[in-house]
């Protein structure tokens, strides 16, 4: 066939060009993304707007119940759902976010190095960084609040969290089992013989150890237990 009779838009012909349809379309699709990004951002920034609103409210109100001396205040339902979307959407899913890329960290790790416990640390570290106290903290900053005031407000807008204390001692006890667990490891669905190619591939960097596999899988369920409890916590009210 000749030069001639080929398709100007293949990428085999000298004299190819590029096709507008398929430009159209790559640009159109470019433009849909955008407008999604900007849609995201700004729906983010109305509800942290209304949050913000929602909070002065909150402290308004909480203020003129301790100058009226009222034991107790009615908190108002629109305010409060406004700061709890806020937090699970654009504070809590931070959390799950950095929590699954521990979990797949010390997924790998555990396979090298018995200090891949850590991770089960790490899900603790960051469940205390993003807790309700610290948010509220944050969104706070503009008032002069004591931290008993702010733990009042907090137990008025959310769900009941567990204590600090009792979430580390939950963490400790589980690093402890998955110690443990690396001491009595052994293979599971990996066989050494079978799979000895691809560990010497996994091996060129540390020493790949199969054989800890139980350890591996004690870690994963860990977090996923601190997962599990903070996504139970989350949606329970």
């Amino acid at each position: 066939m000749n030069d001639n009779n080929k398709n100007p838009y293949s990428n085999n012909s000298p004299y190819s060009v590029q096709n507008p349809y398929q430009s159209s379309n790559n640009d159109m699709n470019q433009q849909m993304q955008e407008q999604k990004r900007l849609e995201n951002d700004r729906r983010k920034q109305q509800y942290k707007f209304q949050c913000e609103e929602s909070i002065d409210n909150i402290v308004h109100e909480f203020q003129s119940a301790e100058n009226n001396q009222l034991e107790s205040w009615k908190l108002n339902a629109g305010d409060k759902a406004a700061v709890v979307r806020y937090f699970k959407r654009y504070w809590d899913n931070q959390f799950i976010s950095l929590s699954f890329f521990i979990i797949v960290v010390t997924f790998i790790l555990s396979f090298y190095t018995k200090y891949a416990l850590f991770g089960i640390f790490g899900v603790f570290i960051a469940r205390e960084a993003y807790a309700q106290r610290v948010f509220l903290t944050y969104m706070l900053n503009d008032h002069q609040l004591s931290r008993k005031q702010i733990t009042e407000i907090k137990d008025k807008i959310f769900y009941k969290q567990l204590k600090t204390t009792t979430t580390l001692a939950l963490t400790l006890f589980l690093m402890g089992i998955s110690f443990t667990s690396y001491f009595y490891s052994f293979s599971i669905f990996i066989e050494p013989q079978t799979h000895q190619k691809i560990i010497e591939i996994l091996s060129k960097i540390s020493q790949f150890h199969a054989g800890n596999e139980l350890f591996t899988y004690t870690n994963f369920g860990a977090i996923l237990i601190l997962l599990l409890l903070k996504t139970y916590e989350k949606w329970s009210k």
